[in-house]
């Protein structure tokens, strides 16, 4: 595969054209487009010549990509792989991330390592540039571009997630998130532990398992555990007022019944137990309606829990298997 004009307007872009020979901080005279192989003091180019020295100059980095690239590539995905190689050199490329990543068949992480190569060494320090950092975000921008399209827009359907930023903590990760960390102490369990806090941690556990009833995994609870367990306690508390409010419509209908005399000292005539006969049926089913949801949305919370408490049974019994 050739370099096609893309890939070589993305060298001339970057690489820049100089009609005369110059000295460039790498120690070598450098003319027409990054040309140094036959480059010298006093040397002058045209801009025809300086395309020609660019084409020979692409035609081992051609052959080096057919040699080295074991992966398919399309005309884009090659045109960029040739921009990196004509500015970090065969041996970088012979041993970089992207080579590595390209063979193993992950063009994206192949892709995402073309970030890697953004610094270099300035009065002996090493730092990044932004030269380098916007040509290798062009090379990859080239790399993921079909070769039927000119222009590489974001899907309107997905959106990055906020996690993008590494310090980002999102609501979500928080609640399925327990407080215990298993695979952290996973990573720990193969560290050395001095004698004095191998007892103390003995000690611990066994005197939190006593005060437990022989259950550790209570010790471990999570938002969404303690998100279910207020669920269940305002459902109750719902459930119970409108058990009150059903109890009290029976005790006025009783007093009524039974203490007529008591009912019209209270301001409860004849007329207003007729209008509450009335319009009982629908307030015994809306309460008893009521009732049943909030009934339901408990035995729904304690299941939840139920199941939260058995998988930290089980997180609890695989971390002391690993230990």
């Amino acid at each position: 595969m050739r370099t096609g004009e893309t890939g070589l307007n993305l060298i001339k872009g970057y690489e820049g054209l100089r009609m005369s020979a110059h000295y460039a901080p790498t120690e070598q005279w450098t003319v027409g487009y990054g040309h140094t192989d036959t480059a010298r003091h006093g040397m002058s180019v045209t801009e025809g010549d300086a395309e020609q020295l660019l084409k020979s100059d692409v035609k081992p980095i051609e052959d080096l990509i057919g040699d080295t690239v074991r992966a398919p590539l399309n005309q884009n995905e090659h045109d960029a792989l040739v921009s990196l190689i004509f500015n970090i050199g065969e041996d970088n490329w012979r041993r970089s991330t992207v080579l590595r990543k390209l063979n193993a068949g992950d063009k994206l992480g192949a892709a995402n390592a073309f970030e890697m190569w953004t610094k270099a060494f300035v009065n002996n320090e090493l730092a990044t540039l932004d030269g380098l950092v916007r040509r290798r975000a062009a090379e990859k921008s080239l790399f993921l571009m079909p070769t039927e399209a000119s222009l590489v827009v974001p899907s309107s359907d997905v959106n990055p997630a906020a996690e993008c930023e590494p310090e980002f903590v999102s609501e979500h990760v928080l609640n399925a998130t327990p407080l215990v960390d298993f695979d952290k102490l996973k990573d720990e369990a193969s560290r050395e532990l001095a004698p004095e806090e191998r007892a103390a941690r003995t000690r611990a556990l066994f005197a939190a398992t006593q005060a437990l009833s022989g259950d550790p995994s209570k010790m471990i609870i999570s938002k969404a555990e303690e998100r279910a367990d207020m669920g269940v306690t305002i459902g109750a508390v719902l459930a119970g007022m409108l058990a009150l409010v059903m109890t009290g419509i029976g005790a006025v209908l009783l007093i009524g019944q039974e203490a007529p005399g008591l009912a019209e000292m209270v301001g409860l005539s004849y007329d207003r137990f007729a209008t509450l006969f009335e319009s009982l049926p629908v307030w015994l089913s809306a309460i008893g309606a009521a009732m049943c949801y909030f009934i339901l949305y408990i035995l729904v919370k304690r299941s939840a829990r139920h199941d939260l408490k058995r998988q930290r049974a089980r997180d609890l019994a695989r971390m002391r298997v690993a230990e």
